[in-house]
């Protein structure tokens, strides 16, 4: 999705669907197959065969276990490739081995210039998290392009035609967050769908006549993130909250019945995942729609 001063173009010509074939995966599927098939795109299915897992399963690092697995993904790969090309969507399906799946993910997104990455979370929690690490973590943390998130309690995709009609951007202000509510006002464009954008203030003023200053500030804030030319067609929403920044993400994505989340997303050196969950995390465990990560550019 080329972004040209405010705008963003919206294209996607590439999807990525990422997949371990289980229920939440295959949800995630619903929304990769809808959105190829609403802009046209190609979409290329991979599967990570963790090598680890491999290792751990049996005594020998090769043989029956890894055989089984590979065996396992192609058997799965050929009902996906099946299931997307009879609903008219150009697919290739990829298998990849590695020992970490997000890396592998984030490196083929790259190869393929993608434009967008689609994929399944059971949001792990706690130490499990931190042991066995998270791939959708990892993707979003990593990759260049937008991710789609599809968490356990998300709806999978409608059977008509994919159309967000009502989009919720939250922000912490950060470098690229005009960048970022430009790719969420780009779908609310393309779906003339509404959108509401959010920001969270953690804590209150000194007082009544403080907090109230800064939440006329704040929404001043989002008002600016929407290019002038944008209210030629749309009458976007500005909501400034305070509290816990992840409820008030969901309370006013469930109030407004979102059917997208848009939310930036922090960088990362390292791939090991935290143990302490951040708001992203959360978000992506509790919504009841897709989230959208948009990194820095």
């Amino acid at each position: 999705m080329p972004v040209i001063g405010d705008q963003v173009g919206l294209t996607l010509d590439r999807i990525i669907m990422a997949t371990d074939f289980s229920p939440v995966a295959e949800k995630a599927a619903s929304y990769a197959r809808a959105l190829a098939q609403r802009y046209s795109s190609s979409l290329s299915v991979a599967n990570v065969i963790e090598l680890s897992a491999a290792t751990l399963s049996a005594d020998a690092v090769v043989g029956p276990p890894i055989d089984q697995m590979r065996r396992d993904s192609a058997t799965e790969q050929d009902r996906l490739l099946n299931d997307m090309t009879s609903a008219g969507v150009r697919t290739t399906a990829h298998t990849l081995e590695s020992h970490n799946a997000a890396a592998t993910i984030v490196g083929f997104a790259k190869e393929l210039r993608a434009d967008l990455i689609v994929c399944g979370t059971n949001s792990n929690r706690g130490l499990s998290k931190a042991i066995l690490g998270s791939c959708s973590e990892g993707i979003i943390r990593h990759a260049a392009c937008p991710v789609l998130t599809v968490g356990p309690r998300a709806k999978p995709a409608p059977k008509s035609a994919l159309s967000f009609q009502t989009i919720v951007f939250a922000t912490d202000f950060s470098a690229d967050a005009a960048k970022q509510a430009a790719v969420a006002l780009s779908f609310a464009q393309d779906c003339g769908g509404k959108l509401y954008l959010c920001h969270v203030l953690n804590h209150s003023g000194n007082d009544i006549a403080d907090t109230i200053g800064q939440s006329l500030k704040f929404e001043a804030a989002l008002e600016r993130l929407i290019p002038k030319s944008s209210y030629e067609w749309c009458s976007p929403d500005c909501v400034v909250a305070m509290g816990a920044v992840a409820p008030h993400i969901l309370a006013l994505a469930r109030k407004v019945g979102a059917d997208l989340i848009v939310l930036g997303a922090k960088h990362s050196t390292s791939w090991y995942a935290h143990l302490v969950e951040g708001m992203v995390q959360q978000v992506l465990r509790d919504a009841d729609c897709p989230v959208m990560t948009v990194g820095a550019r």
